[in-house]
């Protein structure tokens, strides 16, 4: 039986110097291979911002399917992808491959093309975005400038999270208060009896609880919030906690401990896995 193969390298480039980490810019590049229907990606990058949040992408002549697995950049610069996926389902086959970009926004921070340039930028308007995320989550959030004060940031991110959500109520004037109404909310018991409160929130509710607010422009944080819509915040007699739902990835544990997400857990009664649900937590 003859196994249907083919390769393709793409040598990613950089499209904007807005998200490079300094001045020796931003690279990448991409494997892209079909073996018996299969198709496998292995992106890599280096140079890039690491508190941005990206996504990739498949561009064709006039479409693109965007790669199922999170984007992140470590503190060094660099990161990794490895998907594998079925052309069928992502209404892309691998020979019209035109194109890999690295987006954040409307922007592109790397882009590879296969034989030549092009206009990939139809693409993105050639159809709507995947459903659960909507127009306003997909906006980029701004890194505030170093030169303002902490409350100018914390007010700047407040107004930028307000994009995820315009139904959300305004955040309360007292954090003592809002703190107290949100842990006043029904328990959720998503590892059991853990000696924990724990309650869901949206991500603009993480400046209610005291040291937590930073970590709103946390490019982790934000991909769960796009994906779930919501993150679990817990509390005991001596410490807060932050839990963001996701995907067990062993390749991604270490950039979740390096984001000080030093814990993972399983939901109640289920394993720990591969490509398994979990939550990704960490203590302030």
């Amino acid at each position: 039986m003859i196994m249907a193969y083919s390769r393709v390298f793409i040598a990613l480039k950089q499209g904007c110097n807005d998200f490079t980490r300094d001045a020796r810019g931003a690279v990448g590049r991409c494997i892209i291979e079909l073996r018996n229907g299969v198709g496998r990606l292995l992106l890599q990058t280096q140079g890039l911002r690491n508190d941005c949040d990206y996504r990739v992408c498949m561009l064709t002549k006039d479409s693109y399917t965007e790669v199922a697995k999170p984007f992140y950049v470590d503190i060094s610069g660099k990161s990794e992808i490895k998907w594998e996926f079925i052309p069928s389902k992502t209404g892309i086959e691998v020979s019209d491959i035109k194109a890999v970009a690295v987006l954040s926004g409307d922007k592109a921070p790397l882009i590879g093309f296969v034989a030549g340039e092009y206009n990939w930028q139809r693409c993105l308007m050639a159809r709507a975005r995947v459903p659960s995320v909507s127009a306003a989550e997909a906006e980029t959030p701004h890194k505030a400038t170093e030169t303002a004060s902490a409350e100018e940031s914390k007010e700047k991110l407040i107004c930028i999270i307000n994009e995820f959500d315009k139904n959300i109520n305004d955040i309360k004037t007292s954090i003592q208060e809002g703190e107290n109404a949100l842990f006043d909310r029904e328990c959720e018991q998503p590892f059991g009896d853990d000696g924990i409160k724990w309650v869901k929130a949206n991500i603009k509710e993480l400046c209610l609880v005291k040291g937590m607010w930073k970590y709103i422009n946390n490019p982790f944080v934000i991909k769960s919030c796009r994906d779930y819509h919501y993150i679990l915040l817990g509390k005991d007699d001596n410490c807060c906690y932050l839990a963001v739902p996701g995907v067990y990835d062993r390749e991604y544990r270490l950039e979740a401990q390096a984001q000080g997400f030093k814990d993972i857990k399983p939901p109640v009664n289920e394993p720990l896995e591969q490509g398994k649900s979990c939550y990704y937590i960490m203590k302030c």
